[in-house]
């Protein structure tokens, strides 16, 4: 385990170093985009090899209840947000947006009785027909993000417990009653470990939580780690080992 661990380590440093049936998850496609500042528009079609990879759906999770939207990347990263999100009587979501990072606005509407939507920033149009978005219940992950909850983030909840498995192995490296070569290994493995729970608390810089909240998130799951029983730290550490084979692929 702790080989395969290891092995998820240098890959990450490289990267940087049960939902409630209103949190919704719509994954849709892109079926053209639409350029309105040139005669006539210029329209721009994706092709169904594009469409079919799922690295290119936009993933839009929402809450009508909080009035809150977020456009979920593979990095866990809101790139748009929406804080005036409604849905109309037939049901079609609304609400103005802003972009990450660049602060760019534009306004969004989803259908999800029809599956089809619409963004659009200045005079570009991104749309999807009907039946291009899905829906599905938001995962923890994708809550947290939505919610900004950094309680609920599975890279902060791993840090945590990474954290113990390496203060574990560091307290075996430093028993003198271990073979030489065997201590060094066990407090070698103990700095790699420290090192991925770092680099997912990294991880989260962009993801709306404060450093000092990302820090106690970890922190108080570190002490809950602690006290569980190995049956359950063992469920808690693969839980973490499969995020880090995730990330790395």
């Amino acid at each position: 385990m702790w080989l395969r661990l290891a092995s998820c380590f240098t890959l990450l440093l490289g990267l940087g170093c049960g939902a409630a049936a209103e949190t919704l998850q719509a994954r849709c496609k892109v079926d053209r985009t639409i350029d309105l500042g040139t005669t006539p528009n210029k329209v721009e079609r994706w092709s169904e090899e594009i469409r079919s990879r799922p690295e290119h759906d936009w993933v839009f999770v929402y809450d009508l209840a909080l009035g809150r939207l977020c456009q979920v990347t593979p990095e866990d990263i809101c790139m748009l947000t929406s804080e005036t999100l409604t849905a109309n009587a037939a049901g079609d979501l609304k609400g103005a947006t802003t972009a990450f990072s660049s602060g760019e606005t534009g306004n969004l509407t989803l259908s999800p009785s029809r599956g089809n939507w619409i963004y659009q920033s200045k005079l570009k149009q991104t749309l999807g027909k009907a039946g291009d978005c899905t829906l599905s219940p938001a995962d923890r992950q994708q809550e947290a993000l939505l919610f900004r909850d950094p309680a609920r983030d599975i890279d902060l909840l791993c840090a945590g417990r990474l954290n113990v498995e390496a203060q574990i192995l560091q307290s075996l490296g430093n028993d003198p009653t271990g073979g030489e070569q065997y201590r060094a290994d066990t407090l070698a493995q103990a700095q790699n470990i420290m090192a991925v729970a770092v680099a997912l608390l990294d991880r989260t810089g962009n993801r709306g939580y404060t450093r000092d909240a990302s820090l106690l998130a970890a922190q108080m799951e570190s002490e809950a780690y602690a006290q569980r029983s190995e049956a359950e730290r063992r469920n808690g550490f693969l839980e973490c080992e499969a995020r880090l084979q995730a990330l790395n692929r």
